[in-house]
């Protein structure tokens, strides 16, 4: 409990940058200008050919350090043992409940398998728009 306490606000953090960094790379950002060639010639791209350093040098290292800086280290004690029995327990009592209510009410099918939905979904696709 106490590592998931100190971790919350970081990994929120984490991800908003997260996020924060997809949406300016979708937005913000293209084809870098080049002299070689004719490609990246809008706004976009002269702003990603004057960032790029910037973000090469400066802003993707600290991002980087920031998200891997709490790192656990040291012994982690009897924690491994512990969480192994815990769970080697918990998935007992699980499976077996699991198998009493399959022996009791037998094996339930929920519904067609995912190539069966796929295989019948692209029939329905070629059926409307026609064979490519």
């Amino acid at each position: 409990q106490e590592f998931y306490r100190k971790r919350i606000v970081r990994v929120s953090i984490v991800q908003f940058l997260s996020r924060l960094a997809s949406d300016l790379i979708i937005n913000a950002f293209d084809t870098p200008w080049s002299p070689h060639d004719n490609l990246g010639r809008s706004w976009k791209s002269y702003l990603t050919f004057f960032w790029k350093p910037v973000l090469q040098l400066a802003i993707f290292p600290a991002q980087f350090a920031y998200l891997y800086s709490y790192y656990p280290t040291g012994s982690m004690g009897d924690l491994p043992a512990a969480l192994e029995s815990k769970w080697k327990k918990q998935h007992e009592i699980d499976a077996e409940e699991a198998f009493e209510e399959v022996a009791k009410e037998g094996q339930k099918s929920a519904g067609p398998s995912f190539f069966k939905k796929a295989e019948v979904a692209m029939k329905e696709q070629f059926s409307t728009v026609g064979a490519p």
